[in-house]
């Protein structure tokens, strides 16, 4: 036997009464032995029915700046609560994926004499897939979003401005009288411009394709939709900013109109756990409408919508998580600019399933 490990015995219950066979397995095979089995075990318990996750917790961020060179003077405090819950219902080779985030996140700055809503999120998404049973990395699925904001979407500055409302097709280079929906107003410092009702924009989304899943482990699992999509976004009577430039007295704003799309759509998905206590996660999709009701004025590559999210999250307890996430979104039926936040937060949450 060679020199270094331990090693056990076992006995072939396979032989014929009277015989033994001995087998001797390096303590690295009982280990993978194990591993394997746990696997094994897990993989056939996913089998049985219904998982229900729950989260619910809460954020909390605070930012001092004095004398800092192009940053205004005074504390800025963020806090947030947040609901993330999932339900998946597992039968052989069927999944049905359930998934709801709720977040909501009010903030004060130096310059703002109320606190205003900086992040306002209510996602819903089902996912049924098949898995082929001689190649359960590849199969057909179909899904089913829903986003929106829970609350009304305000305006609010530190001077007084003058708001300007122009129609859904106005082109930035081409802010002309004619493209007014309503006559322009005066706003005063420190008062609201409203420019959305509660639930608006609602965008549902639904797509049906292929997916794959060629890679996992614990450290990186890659996850690959292909597939026909739609979207219909209901956003009639509000408006989103439309300025170009902060250094002026006037505020830009530009309707908002129901569109209908069908197109194609693609997502990856890549997440892992680096060590026990930090994981990550990069989801990115692109979808391109091929036929809509109202293409705004814009055309090919004008009209891609793209989304990418990177997340990272370092856990300091049961219940305390430090948290950074990237989010890049284009949306063009809402706005051609990209919309970028960047969030560091310190969280705490508890399971109520799990």
């Amino acid at each position: 036997l060679p020199a270094f490990g331990s090693y056990t015995l076992a006995q072939d219950n396979s032989m014929k009464q009277g015989e033994t066979k001995i087998t001797v397995k390096s303590e690295n095979q009982i280990i993978a032995d194990t591993a394997t089995a746990e696997a094994v075990k897990t993989k056939m318990s996913r089998n049985t029915g219904w998982y229900p996750k729950l989260r619910i917790g809460g954020s909390a961020s605070i930012n001092y700046n004095k004398d800092v060179d192009g940053v205004t003077d005074g504390t800025a405090f963020t806090f947030g609560l947040y609901i993330k819950g999932a339900i998946d219902y597992v039968y052989k080779w069927f999944e049905w994926q359930n998934k709801l985030e709720v977040e909501h996140q009010q903030t004060k700055l130096p310059t703002i004499d109320d606190f205003i809503k900086t992040t306002d999120k209510f996602d819903f998404q089902t996912l049924g897939l098949f898995r082929i049973p001689q190649a359960e990395w590849v199969g057909p699925f179909v899904r089913f979003r829903l986003q929106t904001s829970l609350f009304p979407g305000y305006y609010v500055t530190d001077k007084d401005i003058q708001v300007r409302y122009y129609q859904s097709d106005t082109k930035i280079d081409d802010k002309s009288d004619d493209k007014f929906t309503r006559p322009s107003r005066e706003v005063a410092a420190q008062e609201s411009v409203k420019l959305s009702n509660a639930f608006e924009p609602f965008l549902i989304s639904e797509a049906a394709g292929v997916f794959f899943n060629p890679y996992e482990n614990e450290m990186l699992s890659v996850n690959v939709k292909l597939g026909a999509a739609g979207q219909h976004l209901f956003a009639s009577g509000g408006y989103v900013s439309f300025d170009d430039d902060d250094g002026d007295a006037f505020y830009d704003v530009r309707e908002l109109v129901d569109t209908h799309s069908v197109g194609v759509e693609g997502e990856v998905e890549l997440k892992g756990i680096f060590v026990d206590y930090v994981n990550w996660s990069l989801i990115g999709s692109i979808y391109y409408p091929c036929a809509v009701n109202d293409d705004h004025g814009l055309s090919s590559a004008d009209l891609i919508h793209a989304d990418i999210t990177a997340k990272i999250s370092v856990k300091l307890a049961q219940w305390a998580s430090l948290d950074y996430a990237l989010i890049a979104k284009r949306a063009p039926f809402v706005t051609t600019d990209w919309q970028i936040t960047n969030t560091l937060l310190f969280t705490l949450g508890f399971d109520v399933f799990k």
